[in-house]
């Protein structure tokens, strides 16, 4: 896969801009990081069909998978490069944010003081950061959530970078290919909704969030996450680049919204972050805010059951256990729908769906094992 070129991101006056050094270090990590994602990676479904894979022509348990591949010297080699690169994407950004970092604080208080601002932010120290949290997620020193300073955005700058990097700037421009495709699957699914409020929960700089806004620019749209820098940083964000989102620091599970506040809740790429009791009281609260007719939609990896080759959940399954985000694996091996019902919503409400991406007006389509995966519910 060919790398996309860094300066295709889209600059906004928030952005930690990098010299001509660091620009060219993050170069170099980007495209480090995608032949370990992509050229090396082959390396492992040769192995697996080689030597690996039963006799019996049987599937092996995810686990068991990953400890066989890295007891190979290949598997070795391949797992400790991808160790490195996903290291060295926070290194590569980091120093350049952190030369910015006052110019970025002050650009953010400006925005948030500004009598022509576009949304809110609403921050509460009270709110307690959980445990699934707390941690180096992504390998990012101090997580999404660590302050390093007063009125901190470091957090927010850094991930807006190294995201596009390990993406390789396939969320496109500003990142919100996850929050454009699921919109626009809503449009095509269900022409009568015409959503008047709409919550991304887990919203860290609110890149999904905007591609909502986008969608459906008559509505008022919300986002909430437990971290106050990236909160910061995700306001001015979306300030910058002409957008009204009302930002609010909020546990997903405990909310402060009304009953039936929302047409729409979402999130994207946020629940595997999570844990399996947080993940029943997100499910539990997603339901209690929607209106009637409303709809969860929570959107995340493909489940280990729709990939078509086994050595496809070897990727999610070493981030489990080495970059830092332990529910990966049960999260991808639980039946998301079923587990919805566990956590209240009515049976025959929730569906495990996939939507494609839209090309043209009336183009969504539910697919199975399509590259959008989300778990669906209609309250």
């Amino acid at each position: 896969m060919k790398t996309q070129d860094l300066g295709g991101q889209a600059r906004h006056d928030m952005m930690a801009d990098p010299d001509h050094d660091a620009y060219s270090r993050e170069r170099f990590v980007q495209e480090y990081v995608w032949q370990i994602n992509g050229h090396y990676h082959q390396g492992n479904y040769a192995l697996h069909d080689k030597k690996l894979k039963p006799r019996d022509g049987g599937v092996l348990p995810v686990q068991e998978q990953r400890k066989k591949v890295l007891a190979e010297p290949y598997g070795q080699m391949w797992s400790s490069l991808r160790r490195v690169a996903r290291e060295w994407t926070c290194e590569a950004v980091g120093p350049s944010v952190e030369r910015q970092l006052g110019e970025l604080i002050d650009k953010a208080r400006q925005y948030r003081q500004s009598n022509r601002k576009l949304g809110s932010l609403m921050l509460d120290p009270t709110v307690k950061v959980p445990g699934y949290v707390d941690v180096d997620i992504h390998l990012k020193p101090g997580g999404y959530h660590t302050e390093l300073t007063e009125e901190d955005v470091f957090a927010g700058a850094e991930y807006e970078r190294t995201t596009y990097m390990n993406t390789n700037g396939l969320l496109g421009p500003r990142m919100d290919k996850l929050g454009k495709q699921v919109a626009d699957w809503v449009k095509a699914t269900y022409p009568n909704l015409k959503p008047k409020r709409i919550l991304e929960v887990g919203c860290t700089i609110g890149q999904s969030t905007i591609g909502w806004k986008e969608a459906f620019p008559d509505a008022e749209v919300y986002g909430v996450d437990v971290a106050a820098t990236s909160l910061r940083y995700g306001h001015a964000r979306a300030e910058a680049l002409g957008c009204a989102i009302s930002f609010s620091q909020q546990d997903a599970e405990h909310t402060n919204f009304p009953d039936g506040f929302f047409d729409i809740v979402a999130s994207h790429a946020m629940i595997h972050e999570t844990s399996r009791k947080a993940l029943r009281g997100i499910f539990a609260e997603s339901h209690r805010i929607l209106k009637p007719g409303g709809l969860m939609l929570h959107n995340d990896g493909t489940p280990f059951r729709d990939m078509k080759h086994p050595i496809d959940r070897l990727i999610p399954d070493w981030d489990t256990h080495y970059n830092a985000e332990p529910f990966i694996t049960q999260m991808r091996s639980m039946d998301l729908a079923e587990f919805a019902v566990e956590a209240g919503w009515p049976k025959g409400s929730t569906s495990n769906t996939y939507a494609d991406e839209v090309v043209g007006a009336d183009a969504a389509r539910t697919v199975s094992g399509g590259a959008c995966y989300m778990v669906v519910g209609r309250r």
